[in-house]
């Protein structure tokens, strides 16, 4: 068994006993874990250790959950800067979709208030947007073209260039 068993240390008398018999039988003496007698010296010593290694332990550099958060604050005032800017784009969106939600009724009313009075019976004519003349098949305006048009000539040699070879 080992020395360190807490088995052993609970152990009876009569095991106890037993052990040192055997150990007188084969001529061991009484075990001794220093092999030396503890002195004022090396309990001192002992001490100083002992307080030596509770001062480290105490000076030891701890990393503190306050330098987790000091690490994490550019990425905190990131997501912040960019919330902030999503947030006014948001509003300005939705200022923008109110004016022109409003700037279409106002073109509604003027139209309705500019056509002539038609008889109560008749359907109103449908107000075209510009949607709605690109689905009708109106033709489309050709766009206008930045290069000159130029006739192609009958020889394949221009005026301004030199054969150098014969073929």
């Amino acid at each position: 068994m080992s020395w360190h068993d807490p088995a052993r240390s609970q152990e009876p008398e009569t095991d106890a006993a037993l052990r040192e018999e055997l150990r007188g039988l084969l001529g061991i003496g009484p075990r001794n874990t220093f092999e030396l007698e503890p002195t004022a010296e090396l309990i001192r010593l002992a001490d100083d250790l002992r307080r030596e290694a509770t001062r480290r332990n105490h000076t030891a550099r701890k990393q503190h959950s306050w330098m987790l958060m000091a690490a994490a604050l550019p990425l905190a005032l990131m997501l912040v800067g960019v919330g902030s800017w999503g947030f006014s784009q948001k509003t300005k969106a939705d200022s923008l979709a109110a004016a022109n939600s409003q700037k279409d009724a106002t073109i509604q009313r003027l139209a309705a208030a500019a056509a002539p009075a038609a008889p109560a019976s008749a359907t109103p004519a449908p107000v075209l947007r510009v949607e709605d003349r690109k689905v009708a098949g109106a033709p489309k305006p050709k766009p206008k073209e930045l290069v000159i048009p130029v006739e192609p000539s009958a020889s394949p040699l221009t005026h301004d260039t030199t054969q150098v070879k014969g073929h």
